[in-house]
Parts: structure tokens; C-alpha cells; sequence
């Protein structure tokens, strides 16, 4: 069987919009630039560029004409998705496993200042939800009491899992967040969208990233230290409905089983090491422990209780100090790959999970589409495989 490996990566670490200091194609171009140079390669030799990027977050029309040939797509095919940067992963995987390529890039860049409250009030369903000013904060409110109401979890408990993220973003060299917030200040701070307070909801960050993958022949000849893509899933949630059926995660359910079974993974609690997963708001984490089948149903804020999510627990979550840490509304999907493979090759610093062999690493276009018709993507990464 064909296997497709990740073999290199770049990133301009994430910052505030203020500091960041580039336009998207000079970020693009630099990350880019940093992947190929990793592993010796010319920019020649890619066969497909990848791009994560939508025009509403690039303040340009068409934007993926400016990036593109920034991460080596002149007279190369290229495309842009705007689902996130796991989906843009599956559709290199894809392009490799067909014959069609052999190197793919993958590239996405946050460099322009956005105002997410607009541009999530635009992505809600245009009859109901728009009208009535609802924005990711409101959507995630209400999660976020569903989740309240169907499990033992507590706004305490909200708070808890914040803090796990940012303490473990204060570690991480390339996260935007490093203030290391603690429970009590987050669940002190400004109330957002009850029972959310701001510090439970992720903001914008701005920076970009890079990965390349390639064929199993050539991923070889590229690098000692090849990431093995084992399984990929993709899984959309309903468009409308009722806040409950919105909450139980339908998508990520859908994309989590595909995944699994492509890798052959029965029990992910204990055949996972870790997990790197998108959380735009504290809740989320919480509701999606069950959803991976980490726990059982209505067990999730239990196992954050007993440290199993912490990084010297059983099952890791957030490493890198997720989506409440580093949240580029583009490239957070191409961020977090980045730091599972960071992680499997022992190149993060302050992170010391023995030699993890599997992961999983979650993507999902929540943080600009909130919930209704929001898309999630899993990848399943191996060692040695």
C-alpha cells in the first residue's frame, strides 16, 4: 500500500496582528522558503502547491493569486481551500496517492488584521442567526451551555482547561500566547458570551506556516525523520438545527471514525499518545474528549480532573497549547500538523512525553464559521511505521 509521509516544515512565529510585519505573500514565501531549505530541495522539484487562505480573512479578492507562486506554484498546479489546513493536508495526501504528485506543498499565511466578529457574523445562516447579530461568541456561548447541561462538566472546570492550553502555549517558542494564564484569572476576566469569559474563547493570531509532504520512495531520500500520514477523515455538521443536535459534534464524529479506521486504531485512549486538537473555546475541548472516544459520555471534565490531558498524563491534549494559545484563523490547521511533528521528532522544547510513535491532529473552520455547517478534518501521524 502507498504511503505518504511529512517531511518538512517552516513557520514564522505567531504574534499580534501589529507585529507581525509582512504581507501574506512575503510571509508565505519566507516559511515556504524555510521548508524547502530544511531538506535540501529546489523549488523545481514541487509538483502541487496547497494553499489554506480565504479572501475575507486576506483583505484581498482572489487572494490565493498573490500567495501562490510566494510558495512555489509558478507553472505548477495549485488550489486553494478554505476549510483549513488538515483538508488542504487530505488533498495533497490524495494528489500523492493518485500518481498525480510526488512533493506537495501546503501553505497558509494570517498577516492582516481582521475583525473576526464581522467576518463570523457573515457565516452564519443568513434567514435566522445573521439577522440577529450572532457571532462566534454567542454560538459558542451556547455550546458551551449544552455542555453544562448533558455532562458533569463546571465553569470551573472551563477554566481548568484553559489553563492546562496556556500553560503548555508559555512553553512553546513559536505560540502567540505565552502569559500562562491561570483559572482563577480566566474565569475573573471579562464575561464574553456566558459561560464563557474572554479568556476561554481563542482571538486571532497572525503569523504563518509551511509542510511539505511527499511520496513514501521520495519522503525517503528526503529526510531520516519521515511523519507517516496513517489515517485522514473529513466530516461536516448539520447547517441548522437545535443547539443539542449542533452540539454533539457530528463532524468531528463522522471524521474521527474514518480516520481511525484507516489506521486501525480501536481504543484511541490508549493507542494514542497524543492529541493536538482545535479548540477555539474552553468547552469545546471538554465535548470533544468524548466525541475522539478519549472517555466515555458525559466523563470528559473527569478526565481533565485526574490529569489524564495533562502533558505527563495517559492521553496528552494540547501540547502545544492549542487553539487558545495560537489561532490563526487561516493556518492554525498547518500550525498544529507543525507541532505534532515537532513533538514526534523531538524537536519541541519543554515537552517530554517519553517517544511518542501515534497522534492525532484535528483542524476545523469553527473559528470563523463558529457552528452549522462547520467542517472538521483528522489526521492520524506515525513513527516508524
Amino acid at each position: 500500500m502507498k504511503k505518504v509521509a511529512i517531511v518538512s516544515y517552516g513557520v514564522l512565529p505567531y504574534t499580534s496582528a501589529d507585529e507581525v510585519g509582512m504581507w501574506s505573500d512575503e510571509a508565505t514565501f519566507k516559511v515556504t522558503r524555510e521548508a524547502l531549505a530544511k531538506i535540501n530541495l529546489s523549488a523545481d522539484k514541487i509538483d502541487t502547491v496547497i494553499l489554506s487562505s480565504m479572501d475575507g480573512l486576506d483583505g484581498i479578492t482572489i487572494s490565493n493569486a498573490l500567495m501562490a507562486p510566494a510558495a512555489g506554484a509558478f507553472k505548477k498546479e495549485s488550489t486553494r481551500i478554505e476549510n483549513g489546513g488538515i483538508h488542504c493536508a487530505v488533498s495533497a495526501i490524495a494528489g500523492i496517492l493518485s500518481g498525480s504528485a510526488d512533493i506537495v506543498v501546503v501553505a497558509s499565511s494570517d498577516t492582516i488584521k481582521t475583525d473576526l466578529d464581522y467576518v463570523s457574523n457573515a457565516t452564519q445562516d443568513s434567514v435566522f442567526r445573521a439577522p440577529l447579530g450572532f457571532n462566534q461568541d454567542q454560538t459558542f456561548g451556547l455550546l458551551a451551555t449544552e455542555c453544562l447541561k448533558n455532562t458533569d462538566a463546571t465553569e470551573d472546570d472551563f477554566a481548568a482547561v484553559s489553563a492546562k492550553n496556556y500553560r503548555n502555549g508559555a512553553r512553546n517558542s513559536l505560540a502567540h500566547v505565552k502569559a500562562g494564564h491561570e483559572a482563577d484569572e480566566i474565569k475573573s476576566s471579562k464575561m464574553a458570551s456566558w459561560p464563557l469569559t474572554d479568556l476561554q474563547i481563542a482571538k486571532p493570531s497572525y503569523g504563518a506556516a509551511a509542510i511539505i509532504f511527499a511520496s513514501e520512495e521520495t519522503a525517503k531520500k528526503l529526510t531520516d525523520n519521515p511523519v507517516w500520514v496513517t489515517g485522514i477523515g473529513v466530516g461536516t455538521n448539520a447547517y441548522f438545527g437545535s443547539w443539542e443536535e449542533l452540539s454533539g459534534n457530528a463532524g468531528l464524529e463522522k471524521a474521527a471514525k474514518k480516520a481511525y479506521e484507516k489506521a486501525g486504531i480501536k481504543n484511541p485512549a490508549e493507542d494514542l499518545d497524543f492529541v493536538e486538537l482545535a479548540n477555539p473555546f474552553s468547552a469545546f475541548e471538554l465535548m470533544a474528549y468524548e466525541t475522539l472516544g478519549l472517555c466515555e459520555k458525559g466523563k470528559a471534565a473527569d478526565l481533565m480532573r485526574n490529569g489524564a490531558t495533562e502533558m505527563d498524563g495517559s492521553i496528552p491534549v494540547n501540547i502545544s497549547g492549542g487553539s487558545l494559545s495560537t489561532n490563526g484563523l487561516n493556518s492554525s490547521g498547518v500550525f498544529r500538523m507543525i507541532q505534532a511533528v515537532r513533538i514526534m521528532n523531538g524537536e519541541s522544547e519543554g515537552v517530554d512525553i517519553g517517544n511518542p510513535k501515534k497522534a492525532l491532529v484535528h483542524d476545523s473552520d469553527m473559528n470563523i464559521s463558529a457552528v452549522g455547517g462547520d467542517s472538521h478534518a483528522v489526521l492520524i501521524l506515525e513513527k516508524g511505521v
